[in-house]
């Protein structure tokens, strides 16, 4: 059985330290645990596809989260060989934040379509953080990868929609990249056409948006130089989202990143 760690403990040496052998999952918590059921079934995927043994910890580690009696807060679970790490922090998005937009940076960093790390919410996660942080640098929010192929296939942190003639489009998951939580509500709750997107193709459209687990949904104002000034679906879209999180269920059955 694993230790199950809350910040500031000490955790046990194991490959998720030493070689990344481990998963994670970022919730959000606003007076729930929005879409728990989703983030725990991917911990349990997550580990599989690493030969690791199934999160028999995870109603204790429940437990404990909830006597930390949280709300409006990020809560991150790292499972590994011989850990379950629970830590906290304040949620990073502002009002100003969904106003203004993000801007992405294409990077030069191809996914690899036939990889299990992209497809998986692993603790090996530096390419991402220093495409990141690369994009950052240079003005923008987030850095979007392309595979080995040309085709679109998500940001660092996030998912990617794409809107055209009031038609929404989205990376297939055989491109290599995560299957979200918030691109899985989205997918249930609108009519998405999964499919392969050039940058030809993802320059021409309408609207983007962005999905994650914490800011739920972001409109993309620019990709490079390349500018966006339509955002009246996606901000339907946020609408809609933002009543399910927060309505009587809070997320908390609702297969929704």
């Amino acid at each position: 059985m694993r230790e199950i760690v809350v910040e500031g403990e000490k955790v046990n040496l194991d490959n998720g330290l030493f070689f990344g052998q481990g998963v994670f999952e970022t919730i959000l918590v606003n007076k729930s645990l929005v879409f728990l059921d989703y983030h725990f079934k991917r911990i349990e995927e997550g580990l599989k596809v690493l030969n690791l043994e199934p999160f028999y910890e995870k109603e204790e580690a429940l437990k404990l989260i909830e006597k930390l009696n949280l709300k409006d807060k990020v809560l991150k679970i790292t499972v590994t060989d011989k850990n379950v790490v629970i830590t906290t922090r304040e949620i990073p998005y502002k009002d100003s934040d969904y106003e203004k937009g993000f801007k992405l940076k294409t990077s030069s960093v191809l996914r690899n379509s036939t990889s299990i790390l992209p497809k998986i919410k692993s603790t090996n996660y530096i390419e991402n953080i220093i495409e990141k942080k690369k994009a950052i640098l240079e003005g923008y929010n987030d850095a979007v990868f392309y595979n080995e192929k040309g085709y679109l296939c998500e940001t660092s942190t996030s998912n990617i929609f794409c809107i055209k003639n009031n038609k929404i489009f989205t990376p297939k998951l055989e491109n290599g990249l995560l299957n979200g939580t918030v691109r899985n509500f989205i997918i249930e709750n609108y009519d998405v056409e999964e499919t392969f997107i050039t940058k030809d193709n993802l320059l021409k459209m309408d609207e983007v948006f962005v999905t994650n687990s914490l800011f739920g949904i972001m409109k993309i104002k620019c990709i490079d130089e390349f500018r966006f000034n339509k955002t009246i679906f996606t901000d339907k879209i946020r609408e809609n989202y933002n009543k399910t999180i927060n309505g009587p269920n809070g997320g908390l059955n609702i297969y929704g990143k």
